[in-house]
């Protein structure tokens, strides 16, 4: 009997760095079509980073201070915003120096999710 190991070419993974959150491809490509983000914090250590239509937009389904500018590069999509990487390290109690998380799309709430808990606990996510 054979234990799979996982594969990275479907992978969704987060970067934290000290001044931008990078979204590999995978996890970019929910972002496409959106030029700011929502990125909200879960009481059980998640955050979720939820993309903003154009129609959203000219909605103002959110209030404009809740809103993050989000770059899409080829290949990846970055949050550049320090403040909120600074709250981040906070929460994690240590710096942000590339550590890189799995993260997972809810296609029901919209939102890509991922984990912080293990980076508290002192854990190596991933590699």
């Amino acid at each position: 009997m054979f234990n799979w190991v996982t594969g990275n070419a479907q992978l969704e993974i987060v970067t934290l760095n000290s001044n931008n959150i990078t979204l590999n491809q995978n996890a970019a490509s929910h972002f496409q079509a959106s030029q700011y983000v929502l990125v909200g914090f879960s009481q059980n250590s998640e955050i979720g980073i939820k993309p903003v239509s154009k129609r959203d937009m000219d909605l103002n389904a959110y209030p404009k201070e809740n809103l993050h500018k989000i770059s899409i590069g080829k290949g990846y999509a970055k949050i550049n915003n320090k403040a909120l990487c600074d709250l981040i390290s906070a929460k994690v109690g240590k710096p942000l120096t590339g550590q890189k998380i799995y993260a997972r799309f809810d296609e029901t709430e919209n939102v890509l999710i991922f984990d912080i808990d293990a980076l508290s606990n002192g854990e190596e996510v991933l590699v």
